[in-house]
């Protein structure tokens, strides 16, 4: 290892994440979410700080270059540990230690500026709190909130996790023992291999940037196929994905399920009087209240037009009802407050019995109840 040149594994880094900063808005495009945007700017500001390293080193002799130019990269560091921290949080909900990681990105330029005349102080400091900082991007990469669950987090993680050991032993090595690691570019084994795992890190930490938002990507995609946009409900597509297993599941473990069917009354006439506007914005409060009122493993759908349909498991008829009760009650008081004028919805309810082998008989008598309670005069409900 000592045959190798720290100043050259410090340039080719900055040259692998320049061309990486460079080369992205081409591989990825301009149209990104927030989540890659900032994965993006990270890259893009670990290099800068990579290139504050080198020229700080340039001219040692010059104090306060030197410290400008040090304080900088440590303000790039705790600047990119911070953007990808946010680019986790989007890709997969809310992180651990969010808080922790915004006092030791402030704190750590800080610290380094006011220890900078004692070199074993300001090493010791900066190399630990980045260490820390990086390790709270390691363990954000590991129990995911949403639905991106690739690989790509463990290599990520492993990625992160070798540099925050890297990055400690570097600040042990600075802060006991100075005379073997006197500045950034000495040439003892444990800088190298810091130097060496950098550059492995990047390049595998910048594949996972791009596999994670191949699958934000495509899981984008997917919604556009089985979402509703206007209501954010499933769509037809989506409700056969869903609805069916669950209605599976039901008959195979001979559990309870309900299913409403729901049409708002007089919906062309909201249309015609208000303007289309109107109307989207009471199907948008609609399947907001239907959301709202819903438990997990629920299935909302918006079947078309003002046409709704909710799959509700473990649901006896009358938690089926008090659960049509409360969507009710909640749009009666939504759409005035909201919307400045009120509308109402027929509902059919039916249950699945011993007779029932799919989920289109379901549908079709939830459906018969539906036309009974539109029939009997709208804005109530019919059980068949």
């Amino acid at each position: 290892m000592t045959a190798l040149d720290p100043q050259t594994l410090l340039t080719l880094n900055v040259v692998n994440l320049l061309a990486l900063a460079i080369l992205l808005p081409f591989i990825m495009g301009q149209k990104l979410s927030s989540a890659a945007q900032a994965a993006r700017r990270s890259l893009i500001v670990h290099s800068g700080a990579w290139i504050a390293v080198i020229l700080s080193e340039l001219w040692p002799t010059n104090w306060w270059l030197n410290i400008s130019l040090s304080t900088v990269s440590m303000i790039c560091y705790s600047s990119c540990n911070w953007l990808l921290y946010q680019a986790l949080t989007n890709w997969l909900g809310e992180r651990p230690f969010r808080r922790p990681l915004i006092v030791l990105a402030i704190v750590m330029p800080i610290g380094y500026f006011l220890f900078f005349d004692t070199y074993a102080w300001r090493v010791g400091w900066a190399n630990l709190l980045i260490a820390i900082q990086v390790a709270i991007l390691a363990n954000a990469t590991l129990r995911p909130k949403t639905r991106l669950v690739g690989p790509w987090r463990y290599v990520l993680c492993l990625c992160l996790g070798s540099m925050s050991v890297f990055t400690l032993a570097r600040g042990v090595l600075g802060f006991f023992f100075e005379p073997l690691y006197p500045n950034f570019a000495a040439p003892h084994p444990i800088n190298l291999i810091s130097l060496v795992i950098a550059n492995i890190t990047m390049v595998l930490g910048s594949v996972s940037v791009l596999v994670a938002w191949r699958e934000e990507a495509e899981l984008q995609l997917r919604d556009l196929t089985v979402i509703d946009p206007l209501t954010g409900l499933l769509n037809r597509r989506g409700w056969s994905e869903q609805a069916t297993p669950a209605f599976s599941s039901s008959l195979r473990h001979q559990l309870p399920l309900a299913l409403l069917a729901l049409d708002l009354d007089f919906f062309k006439r909201i249309n015609d009087e208000r303007g289309h506007e109107a109307g989207d914005a009471a199907l948008r409060l609609f399947g907001e209240v239907l959301r709202q009122q819903a438990r997990t493993g629920d299935v909302l759908a918006r079947m078309g037009g003002e046409e709704f349909c909710v799959l509700l498991p473990l649901t006896d008829a009358e938690a089926a009802k008090a659960f049509e009760a409360r969507i009710r009650t909640t749009l009666e008081e939504a759409a005035v407050a909201r919307l400045g004028f009120s509308f109402s919805y027929s509902a059919g309810l039916t249950h699945r019995s011993a007779d029932d082998r799919d989920l289109e008989k379901l549908q079709l008598r939830a459906d018969e109840a539906l036309y009974l309670a539109k029939s009997e005069g709208r804005a109530r409900l019919v059980e068949r």
